[in-house]
């Protein structure tokens, strides 16, 4: 089988995760992959994350969009097919050329909108893995960019044969606030995670950190008011945050230690090295970092709103959940109450027993295997 897919060089990012692990699992198979990326930069350096695979397994097309999406962005009102055309009919030629069974399409922005409009006007079978909701992304914008941004994710979604959910949580809002109903055909398969030995020694002082992109939905500043009650009622400990931008409006304490994005390996090693992982997300479809401090021995503390709390109630770790961050007292005794316990290694096991990756890519396979056949139950 060969499958299409939007890729993205941002090693960073959750749908790059997510397709690399996917790669990975599929690399000794017979099935091929297409990566298709479009870029927005005058310079680029090359894609270092994906030069491992063989050319006969992999095959990386780079379709230039800079003069295109800054000129005519998808939240300004238009006729987003006409102001993209050269887009997609730059996608069509990749798709008659290289004529994959299937196209995958990852997340909800505007690489997955040309890529699945280019699929679907050559009646290529759709899968949609959903790694984001962009209305709960963006609903920080006006009411008018809400408006038509949902229309666009709402046809992502329409265009697909079968959608993946990464959790129940993404399948109940992007039913109930994107399509407005049942989806005919959808899944939920969590990401996986693989654990592995790491190297890594915890401080004498328990250290909470957070990781991610600054954005308004990753509310980082729930973490900094952790930090600062902490500090207030002098309870002793080490505050981390791993991101590629810093936004130097928020009165950020200099007791906070900064640390840029890391390797996948790097991340693994400093997993290890925290007592606790705080994701104040306000909303997250899965989590992948949760995850991935969780199968290496590292807690996690998270709300109701971020899809990983499902793994964590079906592990029987309740206790690393909470109603919210909005209130910092509440989250530092959360803090103060998981610092008591530590993750045992069955809790751990379970936890990956559930996020397989074995399990997860199989799963996957067969929802593309069955979309690409007809036979989609």
């Amino acid at each position: 089988m060969k499958i299409a897919t939007n890729v993205h060089r941002d090693a960073f990012g959750g749908i790059t995760i997510s397709n690399l692990a996917l790669f990975d699992w599929m690399e000794d198979k017979d099935d091929t992959i297409v990566g298709i990326e479009f870029v927005t930069a005058r310079h680029i350096l090359g894609a270092i994350i994906f030069r491992r695979y063989l050319p006969s397994f992999f095959t990386h097309h780079i379709i230039n969009a800079i003069d295109i999406l800054p000129r005519f962005p998808w939240e300004k009102r238009g006729n987003l097919r006409k102001n993209w055309g050269v887009l997609v009919e730059t996608a069509k030629k990749v798709l008659r050329k290289e004529n994959p069974d299937v196209v995958l399409i990852n997340g909800t922005y505007y690489a997955p909108w040309i890529l699945a409009r280019a699929a679907q006007e050559l009646g290529i079978p759709i899968v949609l893995r959903y790694a984001g909701i962009l209305q709960q992304e963006i609903q920080h914008n006006g009411w008018l960019v809400r408006r038509r941004l949902l229309v666009h994710e709402r046809w992502i979604a329409e265009s697909a044969n079968v959608i993946i959910y990464p959790s129940s949580l993404c399948r109940t809002i992007v039913e109930r606030d994107i399509l407005g109903h049942a989806t005919k055909h959808g899944v939920v398969i969590p990401n996986p995670t693989k654990a592995t030995s790491t190297n890594g020694k915890r401080r004498g002082r328990f250290t909470i950190a957070a990781i991610g992109r600054w954005t308004k939905i990753k509310n980082f500043q729930a973490f900094i008011a952790l930090h600062e009650e902490l500090l207030r009622i002098l309870w002793p400990h080490r505050a981390v945050m791993v991101t590629s931008y810093w936004d130097e409006q928020f009165g950020i304490s200099e007791t906070i230690e900064r640390k840029d994005s890391m390797s996948q390996e790097d991340l693994k090693t400093f997993y290890r090295s925290i007592d606790l992982l705080v994701v104040p997300s306000r909303f997250e479809t899965f989590c992948n970092v949760a995850a991935e401090a969780l199968v290496n021995g590292t807690s996690v503390l998270v709300s109701k709103n971020v899809g990983i709390a499902e793994i964590l109630r079906k592990a029987r770790l309740g206790r690393m959940i909470i109603d919210s961050f909005d209130d910092p007292e509440e989250v530092a005794a959360a803090v103060k109450r998981l610092a008591k316990t530590k993750l045992t290694k069955r809790e751990r096991n379970a936890v990956a027993k559930l996020l397989d990756p074995q399990d997860v890519h199989e799963k996957i396979l067969r929802v593309l295997e069955d979309t690409m056949n007809g036979t989609i139950h």
